[in-house]
């Protein structure tokens, strides 16, 4: 069963459908773009480039999401996604991301015993 989520991003309006339940392959990507490069660590007061985080983050993007609902994005791939405006495009790539972790991670539900 796949998940619908709906666009926080006035920009790309609309829904995206996600893998529910992700597969192997899936994950794998997942995990690639959770992993830290510990050769540059942050320093406090570092810059942090979006650009960066995303072009992580958008092959687990493109392997977990089934469609595309967003208006302006029909027929997007990962070397046609917009890049500007850049606050907004960050925003929907961490988005969609942050969604489909909370699929890999599952639901953190305690039962009322």
């Amino acid at each position: 069963m796949s998940k619908i989520i709906t666009s926080p991003v006035k920009r790309w309006a609309g829904t995206v459908t996600i893998a529910d339940p992700l597969t192997i392959p899936q994950a794998e990507e997942i995990e690639r773009a959770l992993s830290i490069d510990e050769s540059k660590p942050v320093e406090e007061g570092q810059r942090v480039w979006l650009t960066v985080n995303d072009k992580k983050m958008l092959p687990a993007v493109f392997a977990c999401v089934e469609a595309w609902n967003l208006a302006g994005l029909e027929g997007v791939t990962p070397e046609t996604f917009p890049a500007s405006p850049r606050g907004a495009s960050h925003k929907l790539i961490d988005w969609i991301f942050k969604e489909i972790l909370a699929v890999y991670f599952g639901e953190a539900e305690v039962p009322n015993e």
